[in-house]
Order: structure tokens, then C-alpha cells, then sequence
């Protein structure tokens, strides 16, 4: 990790994007909300985007005033993909659902890196929060990041 980066996590300044924000993802951008980093959330679902930025919970575990705080703090939700390139830590945590041989289905994982890369720029941080096997990273998103760059 680059020593810019570490200075500006260590200093809150990091902007920290959130992809998917359903039960994995929302929870994180509030936890990270609340460390008082600049977190924006990217889901492709409008509707969910719509309710978090008008202070609205879907989760019901999560309340409207965990929301409201997280607003006012300065995050935003947004299903525009292009605004990667103004995030320096990205967290993917997108569904992973098993498939019929019990081994995780990544097209939600390759669908979003497909929506993203174009927007990758050098020295973010890239975090796969999704459930999958070991490897994923390096097998999967590595070669998939080194192709679209």
C-alpha cells in the first residue's frame, strides 16, 4: 500500500466506496460512517439508492436513524459507476450465491469489476467482502483487472 494512502486512512481523508449495499454492504458503509470516513455507496438496484438518500432503511435491523446519522456525515448513494474514480478504498460486497455443484456463482463479483474498471485508477485499494473460496482474488479479479487495464 502506497504511503499516501496510508497517510490518508489514518487521517480519515479516505474516500471509502461501498458496492452493494444490502446486508453485508449497508452495515459496512455505516461502521466506516461512523469512523467518520467519507463513504459513498454504489448498488444497482435505484430504488434502494432512492431510499438511502432520502434517509430510508430497507433492512429491517437497520434503523432510519443510523441512516439519517450516516447522511449527515456526508455519504451518498448512487448506482453511477463513474464515480469509482473519485474513491480511494473500494469494498465489493456483492451477493455470492452457491450454485448447483455448492460452488459460489461470482457473476455478480466479474458484473461488477465489468462496471468498475474502466473507472480503477492506480494506487486505490480494491477489497473483495463477498463469500467465496481462497483464491478468488488472485484467480479471478487479478487477471480480470490486468485485462481491462
Amino acid at each position: 500500500m502506497k504511503l499516501e494512502l496510508l497517510n490518508k486512512i489514518t487521517e480519515r481523508s479516505a474516500k471509502v466506496g461501498i458496492i452493494g449495499l444490502g446486508y453485508v454492504g449497508l452495515p459496512l458503509a455505516i461502521r466506516f460512517s461512523e469512523e467518520e470516513f467519507q463513504v459513498i455507496g454504489f448498488d444497482i438496484d435505484a430504488t434502494k439508492v432512492k431510499m438511502l438518500n432520502a434517509g430510508k432503511s430497507f433492512i429491517k435491523h437497520i434503523s432510519e436513524k443510523k441512516i439519517s446519522a450516516m447522511i449527515k456525515a456526508g455519504f451518498t448513494a448512487t448506482d453511477d459507476f463513474g464515480k469509482i474514480s473519485d474513491i480511494d478504498i473500494i469494498l465489493i460486497c456483492v451477493p455470492t450465491p452457491l450454485g448447483i455443484h455448492k460452488e459460489p456463482d461470482l457473476s455478480y463479483v466479474t458484473g461488477t469489476l465489468s462496471s468498475i474498471t474502466p473507472y480503477l485508477k492506480e494506487n486505490q485499494l480494491l477489497i473483495l467482502e463477498s463469500t467465496t473460496y481462497p483464491g478468488t482474488t488472485e484467480e479471478e479479479i487479478v487477471p480480470l483487472i490486468n485485462d481491462a487495464g
